[in-house]
């Protein structure tokens, strides 16, 4: 298939990245056969498939933003590097998403901005999560220290993200960057079930969810909202779902294409909004 006319696509994974441990035991990032148990399960062969250029990231499991960006920066710098683009785009799933705009945000003096055509995200907590706050209420000590490896934890807190969009707020209208975000939400009973008792705290303090953030805080703003709300829990953005859930086991293919051909819409959206 032809190549797609657009630049590189860059898949920047969220907090905790479930299968860190087997990618770096195997070295198995960014190489194709091993897609179907990447975190993004099988979206990366799937949009190379189609044409496009697309990497994975790779930031630290549960750090601070700061340490995060700074990653993703590299990442950036990587890939355009390896392939001699101008750009690239970014596509986000929950703190991937605030890891990209803190990185914009923190190293705009060096043009950063100028390398980022676009930043997408499905399921980041744009305005923080009540569950992160709970988290650092109860357990400071826990998500509060650096040498736990958990102090991510921290800027998830709604406070915290509310003083960064404050601060960026101005800066990012005018940066030259492309924002694009995606909501889901699903009901109670289908949710993965380790995320039961988050989607039924974050609903009694912010409404609709996907298990861990709130639609609201996924949207971000309006303006950069496209609708609709999916139906999806925050595992199944990144497409995954419950193990638990036979009947998904039963038809995993209509499931996992569904999810694919979501990305694949992202990635022709912004091959049309950035012909190259």
């Amino acid at each position: 298939m032809a190549r797609a006319r657009t630049y590189p696509i860059i898949l920047a994974h969220g907090l905790l990245r479930f299968d860190e441990i087997l990618v770096r035991a195997l070295e198995i990032d960014n190489k194709r056969r091993w897609d179907r148990v990447h975190y993004f399960r099988r979206i990366r062969t799937h949009l190379l498939a189609h044409g496009f250029d697309v990497w994975h990231s790779h930031v630290g499991w549960a750090r601070r933003l700061d340490h995060r960006a700074a990653s993703l920066q590299r990442w950036v710098k990587h890939v355009i590097r390896d392939t001699g683009a101008d750009r690239v785009h970014i596509i986000a799933h929950s703190m991937g998403g605030l890891d990209a705009r803190r990185m914009l945000f923190n190293y705009r003096e060096s043009g950063i901005a100028d390398r980022v055509a676009s930043l997408t995200t499905i399921g980041t907590p744009h305005w923080g999560s009540p569950v992160a706050d709970l988290c650092v209420r109860h357990c400071p000590a826990l998500f509060d220290r650096p040498r736990f490896g958990l102090d991510g934890v921290y800027d998830l807190q709604t406070s915290v993200c509310a003083s960064f969009n404050a601060l960026a707020e101005s800066w990012e209208q005018t940066c030259g960057v492309r924002f694009r975000t995606y909501a889901t939400t699903k009901n109670w009973h289908y949710v993965y079930t380790p995320l039961k008792p988050t989607w039924k705290y974050i609903e009694a303090h912010e409404g609709a969810n996907d298990g861990l953030v709130s639609v609201n805080s996924a949207k971000w703003q309006d303006a950069y909202f496209v609708p609709p709300v999916l139906d999806l829990d925050h595992l199944n953005q990144v497409g995954w779902w419950d193990p638990t859930d036979l009947l998904r086991w039963v038809w995993p293919w209509t499931f996992g294409q569904r999810i694919r051909e979501l990305y694949l819409s992202m990635a022709r959206d912004l091959a049309s909004a950035f012909p190259t």
